[in-house]
């Protein structure tokens, strides 16, 4: 388990009074010491709201993407054991011949399935307040990684 941030920007087109099609951009990073998680990317996806009324204040909603993009994860994260190296006899780390990798960092490029789940508080037609969560499954070194996010974000419609 690791706690960390992810920050979001989604553009979203209303496709009549229950369906959307969102597109969010995302950047994530959570752990602490050797246990790491950080993931980039675009998640094009549908959204089902239970609205029928485009004046109603409080819009409950479901939705799902695919996110495509990159994660990484720590080997102590994944329950790995750590891979140890050995220097020989070159004490300096920073030679810069580009050899930066850490071998105890598994990072995956690939699509990942994502769901989302929240409600919309409306005040009025240009602004509203989300509360959600959204959930992904990413799959690095054979181990089976489960990403929730609980959110909190603004929306400005025009």
């Amino acid at each position: 388990m690791a706690v960390g941030i992810s920050l979001q920007a989604a553009f979203q087109v209303d496709l009549g009074a229950r369906w959307a099609f969102r597109l969010p951009l995302e950047a994530g990073v959570g752990g602490s010491g050797d246990s790491t998680f950080s993931e980039l990317g675009l998640t094009p996806g549908l959204l089902y709201r239970w609205r029928s009324d485009a004046a109603q204040r409080w819009v409950p909603y479901l939705g799902a993407g695919l996110k495509l993009g990159a994660a990484g994860a720590g080997r102590a994260f994944l329950g790995l054991p750590l891979v140890t190296t050995v220097q020989s006899l070159d004490f300096d780390f920073d030679d810069g011949d580009g050899d930066s990798d850490d071998p105890n960092f598994e990072s995956r490029l690939g699509a990942f399935p994502e769901v989302w789940a929240g409600v919309e508080w409306h005040p009025n037609r240009w602004f509203s307040l989300n509360v959600a969560a959204a959930y992904t499954y990413v799959r690095l070194l054979g181990t089976n990684v489960h990403l929730l996010h609980e959110r909190v974000g603004v929306r400005f419609s025009l």
